[in-house]
């Protein structure tokens, strides 16, 4: 029975090895898979290989160092070996009585040939173990022949048909011992690897008896060139590795682990294109039409009435609410004398009585004297108390106290520089060292004829000048607190003062005096923003269908009625304002998506109240208006 040898690429697929298979012309067809195939990596793949096979009456095997893929092949009830077989080969070479060779017609197998060597049936014989040879390195692997009981290994061998199963003569059977896969892979740890020479071809081993002609010495030729492909599959090529369980199931891991590292990567990409792929369809692209609008000149007056007890904006009563503003405001000033006096003047001036006697304090009354070292005497304006002196952190502290001084006779010569006094009245006492006083300033307003006096009128002109410059700075400060946003007619404003106080009376001798006014104000304020809907409305209303007004040239106010303690304002705003045709816009987006910058600008010309238009694309490689209204923001100016 003829045999044929099929060796497939790695990478070779189911499609093409089935077609080989197909167009075998021996009964039984042998695949040598190398490791890691496709073939047999799928379940599948080898269902369908055995189903053509059975198909066509052909016996199958594959020889596979592959150990996971033997798995599959076992399961998928393939015949499977880790090597080639030679016996086959042997037995047509080398047979004295050769069967005449038929050419290989592709036939229908009769009725007594279906359950022999090729049948479905063969496949639940017993396969024979491998055994190792000795002396050959441990991975060399051969199928030993039995001597069989009447017949040496020279005498012919007979094939004898009996039934389903054809045996073969004076071949002895041996058990296969098991052989790990990592043995074939490489040599033992931790030695030199060795690698045997490879077995002589057959036909020199055993001598040329094949008496088959040319035939059997192409088939021997066949199997040599064969021999070079198997060298990658023959256990006899590797020096056999010693593993422990655990180093085994460690490089098992490692060949997971790799694949595994595979598809993470073909994973990540994936995920990572995803990625840009959604952010793309998510964020991109996007687009932004700014139309401007055409517009025309308009003029408009309105009598609006501003009051504290309206709430919002009355289009009907022209009525809008206004607000009380309230502000206070403190202002002071100096003012020179303007009065005279016919007696001559005395100098004056401050001076700090201290007190070091006791700890108790000590009055003055009014016109107390004060001596200077030269004998000049000035006398205190008021009755005052001094203090006693205080003992801070072991140190004593005078008491003191300042007071105002007036020379006792009018003349310049008591218009004197700083200096110290003593109080003659405690002359002869204990008192008299501890107490005096001290003078920081020159004493002034010593003369023999006339002198300046404050006046009635001195002290009015003072209050209304600083009255008047109190109410305008105060105004001042009302409008930078309200802002532009809201606006006040400044002359209706209402002021009172609330104080005002003069550092010299009325006909006393001074040159010049401070005068002090507190003032607070009252008025009227309006939202202007409120004026310009009030506006637009009245624009609606008489049906001028306006898209924008600009305000830009401002709004002018006329009072007509003012009261403040009444709460209402009566006033005409003239407004001058540019004004705008309205656009459908919700129309204008949806014709404007897809559409490029010449597109848009024949859309514009469909629109009449739009002058030109503006687009902004992103990002900056795409020149259309995307296709989703959420994409695409339409603004006016």
């Amino acid at each position: 029975m003829s045999h044929k040898t099929i060796y497939i690429d790695i990478d070779e697929e189911i499609t093409s090895i089935v077609d080989r298979v197909r167009k075998a012309l021996a009964d039984e067809v042998i695949v040598v898979v190398p490791k890691r195939a496709i073939l047999i990596q799928s379940l599948v793949n080898l269902k369908l290989l055995k189903k053509e096979a059975s198909r066509r009456n052909k016996r199958l095997m594959i020889v596979t160092q592959d150990r996971i893929g033997k798995k599959l092949i076992e399961k998928a009830g393939i015949l499977v070996q880790g090597k080639i077989d030679d016996t086959l080969a042997e037995d047509e070479i080398f047979d004295e009585n050769p069967r005449k060779v038929e050419p290989e017609i592709p036939r229908e197998l009769s009725e007594g040939e279906e359950d022999v060597f090729g049948s479905s049936d063969y496949f639940d014989e017993p396969l024979p173990a491998p055994v190792s040879k000795k002396g050959n390195n441990i991975g060399k692997i051969s199928f030993e022949k039995k001597q069989a009981e009447s017949a040496s290994k020279s005498e012919p061998r007979e094939i004898k048909k009996t039934g389903k199963i054809a045996k073969i003569k004076g071949l002895k059977e041996e058990k296969e011992k098991q052989v790990r896969i990592s043995d074939i892979v490489a040599g033992p740890m931790g030695k030199k690897e060795t690698r045997p020479k490879l077995e002589k071809p057959l036909a020199e081993k055993k001598g040329k008896k094949s008496s088959g002609g040319g035939y059997f010495q192409a088939r021997e030729m066949e199997r040599q060139k064969g021999l070079e492909a198997e060298k990658f599959f023959q256990a006899s090529n590797f020096t056999p590795p010693s593993f422990s369980r655990r180093e085994e199931k460690m490089l098992k891991t490692t060949r997971v682990k790799g694949r595994s590292g595979k598809y993470f990567v073909v994973f990540l990409v994936a995920f990572f294109v995803f990625g840009i792929a959604a952010g793309a369809y998510f964020f991109l692209p996007r687009a932004t039409i700014v139309l401007h609008l055409r517009t025309e000149e308009k003029s408009v007056s309105l009598a609006i009435e501003a009051s504290t007890q309206t709430s919002g904006i009355d289009e009907e009563k022209k009525n809008i609410p206004a607000a009380l503003e309230q502000i206070t405001k403190e202002k002071s000033g100096e003012f020179e004398s303007t009065g005279s006096q016919s007696d001559a003047g005395k100098a004056a001036g401050k001076v700090v009585i201290y007190n070091e006697f006791s700890s108790d304090s000590q009055p003055l009354v009014a016109t107390t004297r004060l001596e200077t070292d030269d004998g000049k005497i000035f006398r205190i304006t008021k009755g005052v108390v001094v203090p006693g002196f205080t003992d801070v952190g072991g140190e004593m502290k005078p008491g003191a106290i300042e007071v105002d001084v007036v020379a006792d006779k009018p003349g310049e010569e008591y218009n004197i520089g700083p200096t110290s006094f003593k109080v003659p009245g405690f002359k002869g006492g204990s008192k008299y060292e501890k107490f005096h006083a001290e003078s920081a300033k020159a004493m002034e307003g010593g003369s023999k004829g006339e002198g300046l006096a404050v006046t009635s009128e001195d002290i009015a002109g003072a209050k209304e000048k600083l009255v008047a410059e109190a109410k305008k700075e105060a105004l001042a400060d009302l409008k930078a607190r309200l802002g532009d946003g809201r606006f006040f007619f400044e002359d209706t404003a209402l002021f009172d003062v609330v104080n005002a106080s003069s550092s010299e009376s009325i006909g006393s001798q001074a040159q010049k005096f401070t005068y002090t006014v507190s003032v607070k104000g009252r008025v009227l304020s309006f939202q202007q923003e409120d004026v310009k809907e009030l506006v637009r409305r009245d624009e609606k209303a008489k049906g001028a269908g306006l898209a924008q007004i600009d305000f830009g040239k401002g709004i002018n106010y006329i009072l007509s009625e003012s009261d403040v303690e009444k709460g209402f304002l009566k006033f005409e705003a003239k407004a001058d304002f540019d004004s705008a045709v309205p656009v459908d816009l919700s129309n204008f987006k949806k014709d404007a998506l897809g559409k490029n910058n010449g597109e848009l600008e024949s859309l514009i010309k469909k629109f009449p109240a739009v002058k030109s238009a503006d687009v902004n694309f992103w990002p900056f490689f795409v020149n259309r208006v995307p296709m989703s209204e959420n994409r695409v923001k339409i603004e006016v100016q």
